[in-house]
C-alpha cells in the first residue's frame, strides 16, 4: 500500500510533464502564426456582435413570415371548409325550394281546377237545356287550332250540333260523335260562326273566328254606336231555320279594334278579343237543346 506522501509526488510528476509539454508546444509556434491567429479572432470577436443582431432579425423576419402563412393557410382552409357547407346548404336549400314549388304549383292546378269545376257547376245549374260536363283530352293534329277533343260521346248522350261552353265564354260546337269522344270545332276557326249581339248598343251581328284570342263580327254599319270595350255576348237567335243551341246572354268577349273597311257604304271591321283562352282550356259543359 502506498502513502500519502507517494501519491502526492506522483501527481507532482506529471503536473511537471503537462507543464514541460505545454512550454514546449509554446516555445514551438512561430509568433508571426500567433499574431495572424489574434488578429482573425479579433476581427471575428468584432464581426460577430453585427452578425448576431442581422441573424436575430433574420430569424425574427422569418419566423414572422412563417407564423403569418401558417395562420393565412389555416384561415383559408377554414374558409374552404365553410364555403364547401355553405355550397352543401344552398344545394339542400335549392333541392327543398324546388320540391315546395312543385307542391305549390300542383296545389293552384288543384285550386284552379276546383274553382273551375265549381263555376262549370253554377253554369249547368242556370241552363234549361240537358248539360253534359266533359274534359279536353287532346287536339285534333290537323287541325290544331281549329279543333280539340273531349272525353264524352254518343254513348253521354252527345250529338253533333251541341254548343260547348266554359264558364268564362263560348268554346266551339260538337262536329263529330264518337262512342267515347267528339270531335269540337273551335269558336276560333275561320269557318265558324255564331249570332251575337253588342251589349251596350244593342246590336246584332255575326262572329267569325279569326285566331285563338280573337274573332271578328259582321253585319255592323258605319256610324253605329260602337266603342271599344264593349261586350259582346250570345244573342240566342239560331241561324238557318236550326234550333236554338247557344244560350243567350252568353259572353264571348270585348270589342278590342274598331275601323273602316276600304269599300265605301261597307261594314265596320269590328276585332273582338276572346274571353276564353282556347289554349288553356281544360273543362267544358256540353249544351244540348235538342
Amino acid at each position: 500500500m502506498q502513502s500519502p506522501t507517494s501519491d502526492e509526488g506522483a501527481r507532482r510528476a506529471v503536473g511537471k510533464n503537462m507543464s514541460s509539454k505545454w512550454l514546449s508546444i509554446v516555445q514551438n509556434i512561430n509568433p508571426r502564426i500567433a499574431f495572424t491567429l489574434a488578429i482573425c479572432f479579433m476581427v471575428l470577436w468584432v464581426l460577430s456582435r453585427p452578425l448576431k443582431w442581422v441573424g436575430e432579425n433574420i430569424y425574427l423576419i422569418c419566423g414572422s413570415s412563417l407564423n403569418s402563412s401558417f395562420q393565412t393557410v389555416a384561415h383559408a382552409k377554414s374558409s374552404l371548409t365553410e364555403l364547401i357547407n355553405a355550397n352543401k346548404n344552398v344545394k339542400e336549400q335549392e333541392r327543398t325550394i324546388t320540391l315546395l314549388k312543385h307542391k305549390i304549383y300542383i296545389l293552384e292546378n288543384q285550386s284552379t281546377g276546383y274553382k273551375t269545376l265549381s263555376s262549370i257547376l253554377s253554369l249547368k245549374k242556370s241552363l234549361s237545356h240537358r248539360t253534359f260536363a266533359a274534359n279536353v283530352i287532346g287536339r285534333s293534329p290537323d287541325n290544331w287550332h281549329k279543333q280539340l277533343i273531349i272525353d264524352k260521346g254518343s254513348s253521354d248522350g252527345i250529338k253533333a250540333g251541341d254548343s260547348v261552353l266554359s264558364n268564362k265564354g263560348i268554346v266551339g260546337q260538337v262536329v263529330d260523335v264518337s262512342n267515347n269522344s267528339s270531335f269540337v270545332q273551335l269558336i276560333s276557326d275561320p269557318g265558324f260562326r255564331i249570332g251575337c249581339r253588342l251589349k251596350r248598343a244593342n246590336l246584332l251581328g255575326i262572329l267569325n273566328g279569326n285566331s285563338n284570342k280573337s274573332g271578328t263580327i259582321q253585319f255592323i254599319p258605319i256610324g253605329s254606336n260602337v266603342r271599344v270595350g264593349d261586350y259582346v255576348v250570345t244573342s240566342g237567335i239560331a241561324s238557318g231555320g236550326l234550333p236554338q243551341t247557344y244560350p243567350p246572354n252568353h259572353p264571348i268577349g270585348r270589342i278590342s279594334k274598331i275601323g273602316k273597311k276600304k269599300i265605301k257604304n261597307a261594314d265596320l271591321y269590328i276585332e273582338v278579343k276572346l274571353n276564353e283562352d282556347l289554349t288553356r282550356t281544360n273543362e267544358v259543359l256540353i249544351s244540348s237543346p235538342f
